[in-house]
């Protein structure tokens, strides 16, 4: 496995022309689930950037925390939050340890996170959403794909066998092929050159993987 470039998210915020991963909405793949009532009780949006699958959390009713490593980060989502009259709650903090979260949540959303983190990392990261869930909570993580012919970056794929590995406390209830949608501007290498939905946004391949504590 790839590792991912280390990335500056908080120069990324405050100084890149684009932020490649701001579509302005959820990434369609977790906004259906979220639209569906997928998700239960108290809900983490870990990684959550600018926040809007948070906010489409919120605008379902459920009490919910948005966590990133940026502040930057979090205070362009708490903006959109009062622009738009919605109640989350918005925090900056480590991923991997989660530090006062344990045993809060009943749902956790991964709106590509996972794969911004090196492959040590990735198993602090779950053991850490682990001690922040209840019983019974469930999780959905979408995440760049590595898998034959994925269209991708080329840093910090995840294959399916690693992705049940890191989730193997967990019951896998689905793991599936599903889009994912980064807005890149030109100059940026190759990614630039592949095609654009009619939005003009670029269509990655990615895995969406959900699962839940027994």
């Amino acid at each position: 496995m790839a590792e991912p470039p280390e990335t500056d998210f908080e120069a990324v915020y405050r100084t890149a022309p684009v932020i490649p991963w701001d579509l302005g909405e959820p990434q369609p793949a977790l906004a259906e689930l979220v639209r569906s009532g997928w998700c239960r009780g108290d809900v983490l949006d870990i990684g959550c950037g600018p926040g809007e699958l948070t906010l489409a959390v919120a605008a379902q009713g459920h009490a919910v925390v948005g966590l990133d490593v940026s502040p930057r980060a979090v205070e362009i989502a708490a903006g959109r939050a009062a622009d738009r009259g919605l109640d989350a709650t918005f925090v900056q903090g480590d991923a991997t340890e989660l530090a006062g979260l344990t045993d809060r949540f009943d749902t956790v959303l991964d709106s590509g996170m996972l794969h911004c983190l090196r492959s040590a990392d990735q198993v602090r990261a779950v053991a850490a959403i682990r001690r922040a869930c209840r019983a019974g909570a469930r999780i959905a993580v979408l995440c760049f794909a590595d898998r034959p012919g994925a269209r991708t970056p080329d840093g910090g794929r995840l294959t399916e066998e690693r992705l049940r590995e890191l989730f193997s406390d967990w019951r896998i209830e689905a793991l599936a092929p599903a889009p994912i949608l980064g807005v890149v501007r030109p100059g940026y290498g190759a990614i630039s050159e592949w095609p654009r939905d009619a939005a003009g946004r670029t269509p990655m391949d990615a895995w969406l993987l959900q699962a839940h504590l027994s």
